[in-house]
């Protein structure tokens, strides 16, 4: 970009790059969940569970060879189970200090309580007990709600008998009486081997036995006589007269 005087040219806000004079939008880029959207989430989830729990339910039914009359009874059973509101047993925890406030809060709305101590409520409730709960209790408490096991629409398979199989009070005795026995058994056999092992020491004492074995290796040493080395002699350096040389060469 050319200058003028070597000045610095303006800055093209228009560019894509430029950050002056942009005003900025605070909108979310995200996608926003409105209510209604969490509601139709909601029922998509119910929907999912509910089918999740007939198929369950189906296959159940045909592992124990009901007919298709009676598995259609049973997941209507189920569908109307599963549309039943749920029962709660809700457990209450806050300060000491609130006690009587929430007593009190609970006795207005005639919500009777199960179990009371210094700083918790255990109370039975349905849903519009649980919602009542939760605006009537103090800021600091705390709402844990416990959802209660409802009954199986299909009766309960019994286990097979690959695994621990129930003993008699008799069997039981005999087989705690057979052990004793065989543990006793396991304790003479330990016994007598430390005996014979002590007896073992005593005819055969291994400081002893060394000792000798030390006695035997020396002697028969000595009976091979012993070596000297004869030292070397010494090798003259002295130089020999040229006049010998040449007698013994005559």
């Amino acid at each position: 970009m050319a200058t003028d005087n070597g000045q610095t040219p303006k800055q093209d806000t228009k560019h894509i790059f430029s950050t002056v004079n942009v005003k900025k939008d605070n909108t979310p880029t995200g996608k926003v969940k409105t209510l209604k959207d969490k509601e139709t989430l909601k029922k998509e989830r119910e929907e999912q569970y509910k089918n999740f729990r007939i198929g369950a339910l189906k296959r159940r039914a045909k592992r124990m060879g009901l007919t298709e009359e009676q598995t259609k009874v049973k997941v209507e059973e189920l569908i109307k189970q599963i549309d039943t509101p749920n029962q709660y047993l809700v457990l209450v925890t806050f300060n000491p200090n609130d006690k009587d406030m929430n007593t009190q809060a609970l006795k207005n709305e005639g919500i009777v309580w199960k179990m009371q101590g210094s700083n918790y409520f255990y109370i039975e409730a349905d849903q519009d007990t649980l919602g009542t709960i939760r605006s009537i209790m103090t800021p600091e408490s705390k709402i844990y709600p416990y959802v209660k096991k409802k009954p199986p629409i299909l009766p309960v398979m019994e286990k097979s008998g690959r695994g621990k199989k129930t003993k008699t009070k008799a069997q039981k005795k005999a087989a705690a009486k057979a052990a004793k026995k065989a543990r006793k058994a396991a304790m003479d056999i330990k016994k007598r081997e430390g005996k014979e092992y002590m007896k073992f020491r005593k005819r055969c004492n291994i400081a002893v036995l060394s000792k000798a074995l030390k006695a035997d290796l020396k002697a028969r040493r000595k009976a091979a006589g012993t070596t000297t080395q004869k030292k070397a002699k010494k090798v003259s350096m002295a130089s020999k007269k040229a006049s010998t040389g040449i007698k013994k060469a005559a």
